[in-house]
């Protein structure tokens, strides 16, 4: 079977609700048949979309805008690539699967998955694995990667999961964490980890580690495993020095249980 290819027939100037990607169709012909709005019309999916391939639990979207949203939203074990820009809150509320992205995603993606993997190999907006805009949950679990920046309020009310930042991160981020594990390899913003209670945080930022104990020098053979089975996922090592971590944990805040790995650099 080939995967399912779609691309926008002609420039579009409206946005456009994607989220009927997620639903599980039985073959092609139903998804094609999909009635979605567009404007103040509505539309059958192959009006709007050129479609080729067969294969509804692999989907390709060539030539992607940013005026197309909600990109695997509450997706269940679908694999979708992306190529170009997305709208808001692509990956939001993910199930499973894996979402791929090469290009840009504006606000909310990620935003309260609940498992999947998510690969976005650009920039990506505020409030990234965050709560989602109507809810006060953020990710449950799954796995976030971007390569690039992300913006503000991000990576708030994580329970669990991983997620890999290897650009900067904006203003208020990781707020209330309450577990899970996050490696940040750019540049931290103003107001990081407040009301923080658990999870593992990986930088080269001093300033996070400024209100914390520092701990002893033994040497932390879980993070070379850690490293080991990040690297496999995104396949590049994503830092090469271990023997240079040290772990600080807690702060003056009594109901702060997190740790910090700092990298010297």
């Amino acid at each position: 079977m080939n995967p399912v290819i779609l691309k926008l027939k002609k420039k579009i100037k409206y946005r456009i609700d994607m989220s009927f990607l997620s639903n599980s169709y039985k073959d092609i012909s139903r998804l094609s048949s999909q009635i979605i709005s567009y404007g103040n019309k509505q539309f059958k999916v192959k009006e709007l979309f050129s479609i080729k391939g067969n294969d509804i639990k692999n989907i390709i979207i060539q030539s992607s805008v940013d005026l197309m949203d909600n990109i695997g939203k509450e997706l269940n074990n679908i694999n979708i690539t992306v190529h170009g820009n997305v709208g808001y809150s692509f990956g939001e509320q993910m199930l499973s699967g894996k979402l791929i992205l090469y290009g840009n995603a504006l606000d909310y993606a990620a935003s309260g998955i609940k498992g999947g993997s998510i690969f976005i190999y650009g920039n990506s907006g505020d409030y990234t694995g965050g709560k989602t805009n109507h809810g006060n949950v953020g990710i449950v679990d799954g796995f976030l990667y971007v390569k690039g920046n992300v913006g503000n309020n991000s990576i708030e009310r994580m329970r669990r999961g991983n997620v890999i930042i290897e650009g900067n991160i904006g203003d208020y981020a990781c707020n209330d964490m309450l577990s899970g594990t996050i490696i940040i390899k750019g540049k931290i913003g103003k107001i990081f980890a407040e009301g923080i209670k658990r999870g593992t945080i990986f930088t080269k930022d001093k300033k996070v580690v400024k209100e914390y104990a520092r701990s002893n020098d033994a040497e932390y053979n879980f993070t070379k495993f850690y490293f080991k089975e990040i690297s496999n996922v995104i396949s590049k090592k994503i830092f090469l020095e271990n023997k240079n971590l040290i772990r600080y944990y807690g702060n003056t805040n009594s109901n702060n249980l997190s740790e910090v790995f700092l990298f010297k650099l």
